[in-house]
């Protein structure tokens, strides 16, 4: 009698265990999807923002050189218009003086960056000290005229044969040292088309990323690689209009660079190789191995409650 009541005791506890674990057990799955779905969140989170902030700091040194570049520049352009000797020359119609004043401008600081500068004189084109690579065109005059005074880049378009020349510049207006009369400007840009030096300036210290300019949706200008990016992949970026995402792997962001202090039609794209998403790699393949070794535990409970239903 003892002994039935022994067994039917056992027997009592022995469903209990077993009530337990079928009910904790899908508890237990629940909890470990869960689990599974707020790690990923948020070591996936840390991993993009981690990314966002390195391309978000290379746009910040690319913006912070080429206001650098730039203000290097005005202020060159600034101290030859003050040279009372370009007055006088401009007056005198002497071009040789002008032309020697225009030559030891560019063999200054920052010199070596302007592609264009040259006079007018009565509001005509008058000379030039230009890189012999670029010709500017028929309607050079109409052109220039249209630029506004005051220390502000402008963004123009040349049109000389064969192809056409994006160009940023100011002009300076030139003073009569006696009237105090407009009697000329200055003008002083660089080009766009093929500027490896500014692109080079602008990619300086970016690892595994390259970078290139666009204007109205399109490159202007070479391209700055310090990554293995296929010209593809450049392609279906551009044609995808968009400002940040991942297209093939590859992390880029497209943001207009700030002219004059507000936001130009030039654009900035940044792309970024493969290795910069190496952190996503490593959440993918975490919470892979914890997921299976999550399944593999749960199998294993599984087995063992199963087993105990068969064998009593």
């Amino acid at each position: 009698m003892l002994l039935s009541a022994i067994q039917s005791n056992h027997k009592y506890q022995q469903g209990r265990v077993k009530l337990t674990l079928l009910i904790l057990l899908p508890i237990l799955f629940l909890l470990t999807a869960v689990f599974l779905i707020l790690a990923w969140q948020a070591t996936t989170k840390v991993a993009n923002d981690s990314i966002s902030y390195q391309m978000q700091e290379a746009q910040n040194r690319a913006q912070s050189r080429l206001d650098s570049y730039l203000t290097g520049l005005d202020n060159l352009l600034i101290s030859t218009v003050e040279k009372p000797k370009l007055a006088t020359t401009l007056e005198s119609g002497e071009r040789l003086s002008a032309k020697k004043i225009l030559q030891d401008t560019l063999e200054h600081n920052y010199g070596e960056y302007l592609d264009l500068l040259l006079l007018t004189r009565q509001n005509q084109y008058w000379t030039n000290m230009n890189s012999p690579l670029y010709l500017l065109g028929e309607n050079l005059n109409a052109t220039i005229m249209d630029i506004p005074y005051f220390t502000q880049w402008s963004s123009i378009k040349l049109e000389p044969a064969p192809t056409s020349l994006t160009a940023i510049m100011q002009r300076y207006p030139i003073l009569s040292s006696e009237s105090g009369m407009v009697i000329g400007s200055l003008l002083g840009g660089i080009i766009l088309n093929d500027n490896l030096t500014l692109l080079n300036l602008l990619g300086q210290d970016t690892k595994h990323k390259s970078l290139t300019l666009l204007l109205d949706g399109r490159p202007v200008g070479p391209t700055f690689n310090d990554a293995d990016i296929s010209e593809t992949v450049f392609d279906k970026i551009i044609a995808s209009n968009l400002s940040e995402g991942k297209i093939d792997q590859h992390f880029f962001t497209r943001q207009p660079l700030l002219i004059n202090g507000e936001k130009s039609q030039l654009q900035l794209l940044l792309i970024a190789d493969a290795s910069i998403s190496q952190p996503l790699t490593y959440v993918y393949l975490y919470h892979q191995l914890l997921a299976l070794v999550l399944f593999s535990l749960a199998v294993v409970a599984w087995l063992m409650v199963s087993n105990r239903k068969t064998h009593p």
